[in-house]
């Protein structure tokens, strides 16, 4: 980011300011999001490049109608005008996908030229697509002028300049985020998403149109066709970019977005170990990237961070996301990321394993990583439920016998808590739901906390085993063994926690699920 320096003074950026006054903007955070944002564009030597940037910031139409570039209220100053059926709220502004579009009043004939251009496209839904949706150009014939950013038509992301029929594509794979497309000669035509170019073509250039580019749709014509249905959070029009300015580009406009709390992409945190979980784990979400990275500052305050040898917070909604350690998120088995085995079901809320062949491996054996009088293990399940289900390992062929689980609710009614011994502690627990943590502090100390109430008790430390821990199931003997079908949200394990600390670790990850609304 461009460092501000009207931060110390009173006064706005002068372009900053003229949009303020014309659009009627109010509200701190986004006048200091635009205010940035200006002195961004212009530090990267970008501003100049731009007919038309459209913030979409305000949340209605009246205040999403804007050109920053040239913030009056006329035709010739591109100021938007909407049509059809659109829904503006403070994240952006969308079409219905049916006759939904808004005129730029901004051509490539008049305002452009034949072989430099660029569109942008911030965009908050995923929906990619077989229909064709153009998310904003226009389209003209004979002689052929095809201008457009397609996110996703006919399954394809796409983007064309003053082309022929003929363009460049690749297959969709998403249309969240920040795409730009660009034309810097008549061969040389690229498309970026999120500031890395994920098209490069080498499409002709034809022909220039004095057709109005709309956004939400394409202008064929004078008539809007193939309807978006889209979020759009920014929009830009201007001169072609570099492969630098793309990348710069980007950096300035998901700032913007992050200050306004609804950016898609890798997000920014400012913790580093979180920062390193959340680029691995490629969280996208700017509420779920908050959340790790506050949890990681809590966990660092209460002393409780470099007691942890792997830590599952399972965010993101996918396999591909539930997977990570937040203490190493590094790829590999010696980092202790997960790897999924049998039936699970992963969504927002957490990894639900089906309780008949779900589990998933740790890598983390409790010889070499804890000492026998001192380890801990928690889980935080959302069901309640009364199963055969456990978490851990079942080293019961040695001798002596080296338990290493937690069971959150027994058939019975009661948990379990078995950690290095062969005798365990247990109580009774008619509730599975919540974070369900065992702690070792002593050969003999042994307690179990659920949620706000400790039980303590003793039994014998026995060793340490060279089995893995399962999530979902225990491991015996190197195969799954009480298969569990409650879903995690959370799971550690670490060295022997005091009561104190346990507290403290359920304060920081009920805030964690609540923030992300799935705590129980």
């Amino acid at each position: 980011m461009i460092i501000n320096p009207y931060a110390f003074g009173v006064a706005y950026d002068p372009d900053a300011q003229a949009f303020f006054t014309a659009s009627g903007l109010t509200g701190t955070t986004n006048l200091n999001a635009i205010n940035q944002l200006v002195i961004d564009l212009k530090g990267y030597g970008i501003w100049t490049k731009m007919k038309a940037i459209y913030p979409m910031i305000g949340g209605t139409a009246a205040l999403h109608k804007w050109n920053l570039k040239d913030p009056q209220d006329l035709d010739a100053a591109f100021r938007l005008v909407f049509n059809g059926g659109w829904t503006h709220s403070s994240t952006g502004a969308t079409p219905n996908g049916t006759n939904g579009y808004s005129n730029t009043y901004l051509d490539s004939a008049n305002n452009l030229s034949l072989n430099n251009g660029h569109f942008s496209f911030y965009s908050r839904t995923n929906a990619t697509t077989a229909s064709i949706r153009i998310d904003m150009g226009s389209l003209k014939s004979a002689p052929d002028s095809y201008s457009d950013l397609v996110l996703s038509a006919s399954n394809l992301t796409y983007f064309r300049f003053n082309n022929s029929a003929t363009y460049d594509s690749t297959a969709s794979a998403t249309t969240l985020g920040f795409f730009t497309g660009s034309r810097t000669t008549s061969n040389i035509i690229r498309t970026f998403r999120n500031g890395t170019q994920i098209i490069t073509g080498t499409a002709a250039s034809n022909s220039t149109s004095a057709i109005d580019f709309y956004i939400g749709a394409s202008n064929n014509n004078g008539t809007a066709q193939y309807f978006s249905n889209r979020e759009c959070a920014f929009a830009s029009l201007g001169d072609g970019l570099t492969n630098t300015e793309a990348a710069n580009f980007y950096t300035a406009v998901q700032a913007y977005q992050t200050t306004l709390g609804r950016s898609i992409g890798p997000q920014t945190v400012s913790d580093p170990d979180a920062q390193a979980f959340v680029t691995a784990a490629n969280i996208e979400d700017q509420v779920q990237a908050q959340a790790v990275n506050t949890l990681t500052i809590d966990l660092k305050a209460a002393n409780i961070w470099t007691k942890m040898k792997a830590i599952y917070p399972f965010v993101g909604g996918t396999a591909a996301s539930h997977k990570w350690n937040l203490k190493d998120p590094r790829d590999l088995d010696a980092a202790y990321r997960l790897s999924f085995s049998g039936g699970w079901t992963h969504s927002a809320s957490g990894a639900l394993p089906n309780g008949t062949n779900g589990y998933t491996n740790t890598y983390l054996a409790t010889t070499g990583n804890l000492a026998q009088n001192s380890a801990s293990m928690g889980v935080y399940s959302r069901n309640n439920t009364a199963v055969t289900g456990a978490h851990g390992l079942r080293n019961s062929t040695s001798s002596p016998t080296a338990l290493f689980e937690i069971f959150e609710r027994w058939t019975d009614n009661n948990f379990y808590c078995y950690l290095n011994d062969g005798g365990g502690f247990s109580g009774t627990n008619t509730d599975s739901r919540g974070f369900n943590q065992g702690s070792r502090t002593g050969a003999t100390a042994i307690r179990y906390n659920r949620n706000t109430t400790t039980n303590t008790g003793t039994s014998s430390s026995n060793g340490t085993s060279v089995l893995n821990i399962y999530i979902g199931a225990s491991n015996f003997n190197n195969s799954a063994l009480y298969y569990n079908n409650r879903e995690i949200a959370f799971f550690y394990v670490g060295d022997g926690l005091t009561n104190t600390e346990m507290q403290n670790y359920y304060t920081a990850v009920q805030a964690y699920q609540t923030t992300l609304n799935r705590q129980v």
